[in-house]
């Protein structure tokens, strides 16, 4: 073994961390001695079986905690306020790199001449033909760490050990999991008090029987006609059931002005008493693109929608927040208490959500825990979250955890 290759295996963890920062920011490769060593380490990575499009490889890869002193100086830690004593740098050390190893998944892939490196997700190095001999920047360093590292892999894997030791050690942080609510409420018992402290056990009950009830895409019954002021006023009836502040004097429309999403595509303008004013905006096509039914604003995934929509049998509405759900059920509530034809999306989920029967998919660090549903194939899991930094133990004994993808020979 030469003594760059040597030196590459001994790379710890903070320093491939540093390399990675680097080549995050100038993925391109540039200077030959990067492209010589990628093209070699896309050449050992033909060995093993494509697990994806674009020729796909995928491999766990680890690096050494290392010492403290390669995780930062104490020194200059300590002079620029970071820490304040020895203790502090060495806890800081040991929650940054908790593990004895850090684990890395490193995935490649080929889209025409274009041979991309990701390490946890991120771009890395890129080799682009025609940016060949533009701005040097050398980062053989990190490129002859992942050959060596790839190296060393594929020989586990050709001795039949790889598989094992990966499944073995891998840390539950980078694994996909899921956790039953109540088994997760059991370990954080002020988490199910503050995401239930806003609804009554009997509310619950009551909406758990309700939702048994519903059909699979639509309401049984519809309304022959429907206004703008009659929309107003479903509005009015969830605000009012979920107690939002600034309504005791208003009107509905003024509630729906003051909490809906604000681009209502000319709703609030609308005569709020005729039904052929609302008939005739509604088919207006060229009025899309806003969003009149986002009627508790939020995010992407933390607004509650009330759609309002027609078929041969009438007018009737959907609701939709699953990311507000306590706030969703109780104007769910509201509508079906005054007598509205109502569909909620999501409705059997979000009552299990309330009894603590669904489960939560625990996806690895790194991963946002939003959108995450194609992690989970042939499963509707609909909310997720990481492992978390505390009562770790509890919730990995408690979690059912999915088999790590093994790597094939080719």
């Amino acid at each position: 073994m030469n003594k760059e290759n040597q030196h590459a295996m001994q790379l710890s963890a903070p320093q491939v961390d540093t390399l990675i920062f680097h080549a995050e920011k100038l993925y391109e490769i540039t200077d030959d001695r990067t492209k010589d060593l990628t093209f070699e380490l896309f050449q050992k990575l033909q060995s093993i079986a494509v697990c994806g499009d674009d020729e796909c490889r995928e491999l766990w890869i680890s690096a050494p905690r290392g010492s403290i002193e390669e995780f930062a100086n104490y020194e200059e830690y300590l002079e620029d306020g970071e820490v304040e004593s020895r203790k502090e740098f060495e806890e800081l050390w040991l929650s940054e790199y908790p593990e004895p190893q850090k684990w890395y998944l490193l995935s490649t892939v080929v889209y025409k001449e274009i041979h991309s490196v990701f390490i946890g997700g991120k771009l890395v190095l890129q080799y682009q033909p025609e940016l060949q001999g533009q701005y040097p920047y050398d980062k053989s360093e990190l490129a002859d760490w992942l050959l060596t590292a790839v190296k060393k892999a594929i020989t586990s894997l050709k001795a039949g050990e790889y598989n094992e030791y990966v499944n073995k050690n891998l840390p539950y942080r980078k694994r996909i999991g899921k956790i039953l609510r109540e088994d997760y409420w059991r370990v954080f018992p002020e988490e199910k008090e503050e995401y239930l402290k806003d609804i009554e056990p009997n509310e619950i009950a009551r909406f758990a029987e309700l939702i048994k009830e519903q059909p699979t895409d639509s309401p049984v019954f519809r309304l022959q006609e429907m206004t703008a002021g009659l929309f107003f006023d479903c509005c009015r009836l969830g605000y009012e059931a979920n107690r939002y502040e600034g309504i005791e004097k208003s009107t509905p429309k003024e509630m729906y002005r003051t909490h809906a999403d604000g681009r209502d595509e000319g709703l609030s303008n609308l005569d709020e008493s005729s039904a052929q004013a609302f008939d005739t905006w509604y088919n207006d096509k060229k009025r899309y693109g806003g969003h009149p039914w986002e009627v508790c604003r939020g995010g992407n995934s933390t607004h509650i929608s009330l759609y309002v929509n027609h078929d041969e049998k009438g007018w009737w509405l959907a609701l939709a927040g699953l990311n507000r759900s306590v706030e969703t059920v109780k104007f769910y509530l509201a509508l079906v208490d005054h007598g509205f034809p109502v569909f909620l999306t999501d409705g059997r989920e979000i009552a299990d959500m309330l009894i603590g029967k669904d489960y939560i998919g625990i996806v690895p660090e790194g991963v946002i825990p939003r959108y995450c549903g194609s992690l989970f194939q042939g499963e509707k899991i609909l909310t997720f979250m990481n492992l978390p930094w505390e009562e770790t133990e509890s919730v990995e004994k408690a979690a059912i955890w999915y088999p790590i993808k093994e790597a094939q020979l080719a």
